[in-house]
């Protein structure tokens, strides 16, 4: 269904991690464990769905340190161009303990402040490698915000004036900073960060909508709202759609998030029709839940589940 679109696609990561989880031993005792080292945060996981359907995907992000050098060096296992600004401070780290059958965060170091040298050193690497590839996908900074969120405004208002197209997962202060600067192309979100936000007064439907209606009018173009086990939302061309996933046995749900943004970029890229692109993001989002990784898993079994997807159309936006 999807082949290999030319050009790109970049992925704007001011927020990396490097990721250790702990998982039980298949057929091991209680005491045996194994231990997994990944590159990790919303940026790489998007950039991994993005290569998973045929993409060739640029990922730009600050590493420092032990963290980032082990990012760095495990990135490219995953066929990812990883274009890295060398910072001073050491890439924020996460530890997972998995042994007890859910995540449990053992600890998480902060991200690391960038001097002002290295934000632009970052902020110029984003907006060139942009420039080249004519499409970029825009992730949020990690909690702690070790970056100024005046990257957001200024790559917004720089990217818009360029004319390349923006897909964004973007909520609160970093939403707001990007809209500041200039529109997105297309935006996921999810239903439970419009409720931290403030900006989403109940998870019914129509309230939903009203929230899509007030970010369209700000300079969102096109609009996703995921919604955990429920129907997805969103709004493109003018068309309100309903989106039913596959009903499918859940073994993590962390990451299909990230899983439903990276196909919902790589339909963008390839210009396919508002539901068939609504298909392969609720597809991909669908298959992660059945995986214990991030945005990891079979095309072929995103292939086949959208088919288990059904789209309707259900309004005008």
């Amino acid at each position: 269904m999807l082949g290999t679109p030319d050009p790109k696609a970049v992925v704007l990561a001011p927020g990396v991690l490097f990721t250790v989880t702990i998982e039980p031993l298949e057929d091991g005792d209680d005491d045996t464990s194994e231990i997994h080292l990944h590159p990790g945060g919303q940026g790489f996981w998007i950039a991994r769905m993005l290569r998973l359907l045929g993409v060739p995907a640029v990922l730009c992000g600050p590493a420092g340190g032990e963290p980032g050098r082990a990012m760095r060096a495990l990135i490219g296992d995953w066929e990812i161009d990883f274009q890295a600004v060398i910072i001073e401070q050491d890439t924020a780290a996460r530890i997972h303990d998995r042994r007890s059958g859910s995540r449990t965060e053992v600890v998480q170091t902060p991200p690391p402040i960038l001097d002002r040298h290295e934000v632009d050193d970052l902020y110029g690497k984003m907006l060139e490698l942009s420039l080249a590839t004519r499409m970029s996908v825009v992730t949020g900074r990690l909690p702690g915000n070790g970056i100024g969120e005046e990257i957001f405004t200024r790559l917004g208002a720089d990217l818009a004036a360029a004319g390349v197209r923006t897909v964004a997962d973007l909520h609160g202060r970093d939403l707001d900073a990007w809209l500041d600067g200039g529109p997105i192309d297309l935006l996921k979100v999810s239903d439970e960060d419009l409720t931290i936000d403030g900006t989403l007064a109940s998870e019914a439907e129509n309230d939903v909508i009203c929230a899509m209606t007030r970010l369209r009018d700000r300079g969102v173009h096109a609009v996703v709202v995921s919604r955990g086990g429920r129907p997805s939302l969103a709004g493109i061309g003018g068309i309100l759609y309903r989106v039913h996933p596959p009903s499918l046995s859940v073994v993590d749900e962390t990451g299909a998030g990230d899983s439903m943004t990276g196909a919902l970029a790589a339909a963008f890229l390839a210009n396919y029709a508002s539901d068939d692109m609504l298909r392969l993001g609720c597809a991909a989002g669908s298959a992660n839940v059945t995986r214990k990784g991030l945005a990891t898993g079979s095309a072929h079994l995103i292939h086949q589940l959208v088919y288990e997807v059904t789209v309707e159309e259900v309004g005008t936006f």
